[in-house]
């Protein structure tokens, strides 16, 4: 097993703000760029962008698409985009590194119990039945470092595993489900729209949810942006924050048919997939606790150098 160094986005992303002039972060307060993942956390954007909810606001907001919530970290902190959708992982390690990147707006969170919108994936007639029975097996867990490998690695020591003993493989999620049951890998920590779209195959099966097992109910995604710019856009901030707060009670509150209707459309997933799908929690709160032990898990897995008071990277409008 090799051992991995902190992800090379922070790298990049300290040269991304070398070349940032002075005071360019509060330029085109009214305007704001975005960069999200097309997962449906972040459905509230299009909700509030839809329904006129930013422009009441006073604002002008736009985002691009990205596969990689270490993409809307660089570009945050670089300076392209105001604001980004990230899972709470790597926020925290960015933070951890001396990136001023802050929470500012609460997304989503995963339930207490079953069903998760992620899982453990094996194949149905393969003689895996336990965490315990993956030493010694490929697995894919998203990129290197991620939230998912990260929570992968725990969970395995929780079962009594030596995660040294597993081969990790880097597999996007789309294709995931073909490694899998093209033998290419043995199990796959997998999401939703995948994990039921290979469940329904009836060729696969869940072995577990690590997420579930190592922190229930915790924070999954979060919305972020970086301390300097929102020191000098509180105010935007703040308005940015009441529409996308508004958007996401609403889709909290809607009626199923018309939930999936504006989660597909900002995926792109087929609405009747939708339908399918196990969704997270909606949520306008950040969980501070929840937060704190994913760093636990940061500085044991040593992409972070020491503990830090999380708080500090909480936004307080």
């Amino acid at each position: 097993m090799r051992v991995f160094p902190p992800p090379v986005w922070l790298g990049a992303a300290l040269l991304a703000s070398s070349l940032l002039v002075p005071g360019g972060e509060a330029a085109g307060a009214a305007k704001m760029r975005g960069v999200l993942l097309s997962i449906t956390n972040y459905t509230p954007v299009l909700i509030a962008r839809d329904k006129g909810w930013f422009a009441e606001e006073g604002l002008d907001v736009s985002w691009t698409l990205v596969a990689q919530g270490a993409l809307s970290v660089e570009a945050v902190y670089g300076g392209s985009a105001e604001f980004g959708g990230s899972s709470i992982f790597e926020p925290l390690v960015a933070r951890g590194n001396g990136l001023d990147i802050l929470y500012v707006v609460g997304s989503a969170r995963l339930p207490q119990q079953p069903p998760d919108n992620t899982a453990m994936l094996v194949r149905a007639d393969d003689a895996i039945r336990s965490p315990k029975d993956l030493g010694g097996k490929t697995v894919s867990a998203g990129l290197i470092n991620s939230v998912n490998y990260i929570h992968t690695q725990f969970w395995l020591r929780k079962h009594g595993v030596d995660p040294k003993t597993v081969r990790f493989l880097e597999v996007p999620f789309p294709q995931m489900n073909d490694a899998l049951l093209r033998h290419r890998i043995d199990a796959a920590f997998n999401v939703e729209p995948f994990v039921s779209a290979a469940m329904a195959t009836g060729k696969a099966r869940s072995l577990g949810h690590p997420y579930l097992e190592n922190i229930p109910g915790m924070d999954i995604t979060h919305y972020i942006a970086k301390e300097t710019w929102v020191k000098a856009n509180a105010d935007a901030m703040r308005r940015f924050k009441r529409a996308v707060d508004r958007a996401t009670q609403f889709l909290s509150a809607a009626p199923k048919a018309e939930r999936n209707q504006w989660i597909a459309k900002y995926t792109g997933m087929d609405v009747n997939i939708v339908a399918g799908v196990n969704l997270p929690i909606f949520t306008t709160e950040i969980n501070p606790e929840t937060i704190k032990k994913n760093l636990d898990l940061a500085v044991e897995s040593k992409l972070v150098n020491q503990p830090f008071d999380v708080a500090t990277m909480i936004w307080k409008p």
